[in-house]
């Protein structure tokens, strides 16, 4: 095992736990989309963040980018990954991802998911669509159905603390074993 992934439906809070856990554990901590933002700006001169290279450039340019990110971590070993939302919805992150890591799948209910996520503005996959909130909560239901499924450890996340689910976390890893 290389590398813990942290996972989720989009606002399960993945990047602020994962951020917390990777401070518990001592290890090196990644953001997939910050990661995705830094190939961009190197490329392209612009800074922009990892919406507005989805709105702007299209899904396909983002996956080709999310895809390069991935890559550009394979060789590191003990770090933390939190991915994007619908990242292990897409068949080659999902592979590249998961060979040498143990996978965490944080969820919540897709109430509070949407009212964290429409808290940020309305991701452009759901621009234009009829019912955006009934086409997130099929997302969110479809991420879980996903991941659940591959995931080495699975956590509902609802009514829990950041630091909270960071302290279980880290407890239920050192229960089973996983150190680096």
């Amino acid at each position: 095992m290389q590398k813990i992934i942290i996972t989720g439906p989009k606002s399960s809070g993945k990047s602020t736990i994962g951020h917390r856990l990777a401070q518990l554990r001592k290890l090196e901590f990644f953001d997939l989309d910050e990661q995705i933002e830094k190939i961009f700006e190197e490329e392209e001169g612009v800074q922009l963040s990892f919406r507005e290279i989805f709105k702007r450039h299209g899904e396909e340019k983002f996956r080709e980018l999310e895809m390069r990110a991935i890559k550009s971590l394979e060789g590191m070993k003990n770090i933390m990954l939190s991915t994007g939302g619908s990242t292990f919805l897409n068949e080659k992150p999902r592979n590249a991802l998961c060979g040498d890591s143990y996978i965490i799948l944080l969820y919540n209910n897709p109430e509070t998911l949407w009212t964290r996520t429409i808290r940020k503005g309305m991701p452009s996959y759901l621009e234009g669509v009829q019912d955006p909130q009934a086409e997130f909560y099929k997302r969110v239901k479809s991420v879980i159905d996903t991941v659940k499924p591959i995931a080495d450890l699975a956590m509902e996340t609802q009514d829990l603390s950041v630091e909270e689910v960071a302290q279980m976390l880290d407890y239920e890893l050192d229960y089973r074993k996983i150190k680096f």
